[in-house]
Formats: C-alpha cells, sequence, structure tokens
C-alpha cells in the first residue's frame, strides 16, 4: 500500500522511521510543508493524481485544514494525541528546562488529556492556560505564537508546550522554554493499521475478507545462563515478526500484533489462496518457524464477508490447530464455523520431524535410519553391546548414541542381562517419538545433520 504523508517535516522523520522498522509493505510519498493552511490543498493534490492509496496528516490541525475544504475520495487518518506523547513532551520540559510544571501554555490538546497525564505524573495542581482559538480563525498560528510568548513573559506559565514545529522553533529563538509533543510510535502504529483495513475493505468487491491467525511457542529453558536465554527468546521473535511483514507485503496485507507470540494478518480471500496457500507461503512459514524443536507454530485461516467475521473464524481456525497437536492448519469459512484441515509441514515434508529430532539429538539421519531398522527387528529392546553389533560401529560410539537419546526422554532401562562372567548388562527400552520411526524407515535422501 502507498500512504501519502502531509505536515511538517520533523514528523514526517518519525512517521518514516515507524515505517521503516515496522510496516516493510508500505510505500510512503512525502509532501511536506510547515504550514498548515496548505494541508488542503496539497490533500486535493494527492487526490487528484490518483497516486496514493490513502492519506496521513501528521496532526489533528492540518487534518481539520484539509477537511474543511475537501471529501475525501481515498481513506483520510490523521495522527491524535496521546497519553505518551504528552508524557514525553511534559518530562523533557522538567528535565531541559528544569520546569516544575505549576503552570504551562498549551495550544491543541484536550485539557481532559492534559489533566489525566499530569495527574498520573503526580502534577494534579498544574495550571493549564490553553489557548481560546482553533484553526479556523483568522491568522490562527500567528495568535498562538503570540499567545504564548506573552503568557511566559509576563510570568504565567514556565513553560510552553506545543505541537507545531513554527510555532516551538520560534520560541525556543528568543529564548523561550518551549517543547513540541511529537506523536508516539503506537500512535503511529494504530493509524497506519486503520489505513490499510480501510484501503483493504474497499477491495472487497475483489473477495471476501481473511484473516490468517498466526500462533508461535518457544522453548529455551534448557539454557542456564539467562542472559542468553533472553537474547535468544528475543532473537526468535524478532526473526519471526519480520518473516510475518515479509508475508504480509507480498499478500497486500494489514498486520495487527497481540502481545509476543500472536499476529493476524489480514487480507482478501484471493490473496490467501492464490498467494498464501497456492504460492506455498503457508508451508515456508510453518518451516521456518519449527526449524528446531524450541520453536512451535499455529496457524488458523477466517474468512468473511467483514472484518469482525474474518477474525472471529481465524480464532477458531487458530484455536482448533493448537487442540489438534499435529502441526495441521485449519481454515474457517462458513457460518457454522466448520474447520477445514489445509495440511502440516510435517506432512508435506515427509522427513521434517526426522531432521528436527536429528537437530535436537545431535545424531546423524543415517544413524536415526539404521538405529529405526534395529529397533523394529528387537522390538525396542536391546543391550548396548547388542546395538553396538547390529549397528556396525564402536562401544564408545553407541554410549554417545544411547547418551543422546536419554536426553531426549527415549531410553528406560527394563532390566538386567547377565552374559557370562562380569557386570549384568542394562537392557534398554528405546522409543522414538511418534511418526519418527516411520519417517526414518523411509529412504534416505539426504544427511543434513552428522552425528
Amino acid at each position: 500500500m502507498k500512504i501519502g504523508i502531509i505536515g511538517p517535516q520533523t514528523t514526517a522523520t518519525v512517521i518514516q522511521q515507524v515505517v521503516e522498522k515496522e510496516f516493510p509493505e508500505i510505500q510512503l510519498v512525502f509532501r511536506c510543508s510547515e504550514f498548515y493552511e496548505e494541508s488542503a490543498a496539497i490533500a486535493e493534490v494527492f487526490q487528484n493524481e490518483r497516486e496514493v492509496e490513502g492519506l496521513l496528516f501528521t496532526g489533528p490541525t492540518n487534518y481539520a485544514y484539509a477537511r474543511k475544504r475537501l471529501v475525501p475520495t481515498i481513506p483520510w487518518n490523521y495522527l491524535p494525541h496521546s497519553r505518551t506523547s504528552v508524557y514525553q513532551a511534559l518530562f523533557e520540559a522538567a528535565v531541559m528546562y528544569h520546569s516544575d510544571l505549576k503552570a504551562i501554555s498549551v495550544d491543541r490538546y484536550e485539557e481532559e488529556l492534559l489533566r489525566e497525564v499530569l495527574s498520573l505524573a503526580g502534577l494534579g495542581e498544574t495550571r493549564i492556560l490553553r489557548a481560546p482559538f482553533g484553526e479556523e480563525e483568522y491568522d490562527f498560528e500567528r495568535k498562538l505564537l503570540e499567545f504564548h510568548r506573552d503568557n511566559y513573559r509576563q510570568g504565567r506559565v514556565s513553560v510552553c508546550v506545543t505541537s507545531m514545529e513554527h510555532i516551538c522553533q520560534p520560541l525556543r529563538d528568543e529564548g523561550i522554554p518551549c517543547v513540541r509533543v511529537y506523536p508516539a510510535k503506537e500512535v503511529v502504529q494504530e493509524q497506519l493499521y486503520h489505513l490499510q483495513l480501510l484501503h483493504l475493505s474497499a477491495k472487497e468487491n475483489q473477495g471476501r475478507l481473511a484473516v490468517i491467525a498466526i500462533h508461535f511457542d518457544y522453548i529455551f529453558d534448557d539454557e542456564q545462563d539467562l542472559f542468553l536465554r533472553e537474547w535468544e527468546k528475543m532473537r526468535y521473535q524478532n526473526e519471526f515478526k519480520e518473516r510475518v511483514y515479509s508475508i504480509a507485503q507480498r499478500l497486500e496485507a494489514a498486520v495487527f500484533g497481540d502481545g509476543l507470540d500472536q499476529f493476524f494478518i489480514v487480507t482478501t480471500r484471493n490473496m490467501l489462496q492464490n498467494v498464501f496457500l497456492k504460492d506455498n507461503e503457508h508451508s515456508k512459514l510453518l518451516q521456518f518457524g519449527q526449524r528446531s524443536p524450541q520453536y512451535r507454530v499455529w496457524l488458523g485461516m477466517g474468512v468473511g464477508n467483514t472484518m469482525l467475521e474474518a477474525r472471529s473464524r481465524a480464532a477458531m481456525a487458530l484455536n482448533h490447530s493448537i487442540a489438534d497437536r499435529s502441526g495441521t492448519s485449519y481454515l474457517v469459512e462458513n457460518e457454522g464455523g466448520t474447520s477445514s484441515p489445509i495440511g502440516s509441514w510435517d506432512v508435506q515434508t515427509g522427513t521434517y520431524r526426522l531432521e528436527r529430532f536429528a537437530q535436537r539429538t545431535r545424531l546423524g539421519m543415517s544413524t536415526l535410519r539404521r538405529l529405526a531398522q534395529v529397533l523394529r527387528q528387537t522390538e525396542g529392546s536391546v543391550t548396548s553391546e547388542q546395538l553396538a553389533r547390529r549397528l556396525g560401529i564402536t562401544s564408545r560410539s553407541v554410549n554417545r548414541i544411547v547418551a543422546r537419546l536419554e536426553e531426549a526422554g527415549c531410553v528406560t532401562t527394563v532390566g538386567k542381562q547377565t552374559m557370562g562372567k562380569g557386570r549384568p548388562a542394562r537392557v534398554m527400552k528405546i522409543l522414538l517419538p511418534e511418526g519418527i520411526l516411520e519417517e526414518a524407515e523411509q529412504p534416505d535422501n539426504t544427511d543434513a545433520t552428522a552425528e
């Protein structure tokens, strides 16, 4: 999706930083101006040229200027003020200017929001002088500048708070303490998501909406070093997030994160069928997410006439996938909520579970295949000496194999066997995980993991 940005360059830079990091599928087209009166003319050019599929104004003021003059022909949105952004500005005022914040002048902020933030900061008694006029008044910006300047010079306030760069900078140049409120990252994300959804909804004539629900899990509890364990988790989260956004870009989709372990991709039914499923993006995502025993991924897909309907069905499909425990993904696209299995990575690759088990035990694929043959012949019960003889390897190599299988929980002692003089030999029952034995008996096409 291509989105046009209207507003001052400084705020546009903040938006660009968020998009580069979080929304690689979005292209931005900047037409920046420091003067809010020009916002309507810029928006009109964007609409007439049909260069973009949505417009994002950097704040309520420039949005209001455009809204007075134009009727939107493409989705519009703006970055509202938030508690986080106001709190950051007040913190900056206290640090930069050593302000006690007992009295402040503000322009385009709802007093209720300011009171809430000040109360949370323990500054409930702060006096707020709010500009008594709005952008509809003649010479609005000059009046704001004079409002802040006069309040400070008359000793009514200790700091001025604004969202406008060309109000903030002149005041600072005059030595007047002034802080600018920039949009918070989560506000930028929220409005970009909203624009993407509006764009997708407008494309409903190309097919119904579809939602892909993704849940992933990871286990690093075997790592004793706390720092390394947390680093591994963070690395996996970031890698998986990048992969999800890459797929969303191919699907021309919007992405929602729900906590640290769940995503929702919003697209159309056409894209779900022809790109995610037919082009094998589904299997590639499962393969990436399950590339070692520490990682698990579940997918559920839902289709509906509305966003709410598609998401609800995707959640049902995801719950079915998690409950299944086989790695199979599910699709729900009817009113009754009937889940249709899509298939799993394990089933499609044939040897993938075996590869994962080989990585987990640090045993070669060929070793596991030979071991499977022995276990089938002995019904799983052997001594180390018997195992060494049947595999044609040394006792030391067998002991290493047994030790790694024991770490994986595959070995149980079931008895003792006396063979002449010396200590009785341990009789072991070796049980490989479900499905591994059958896969190990398939033709050996690769040996990706060395012993």
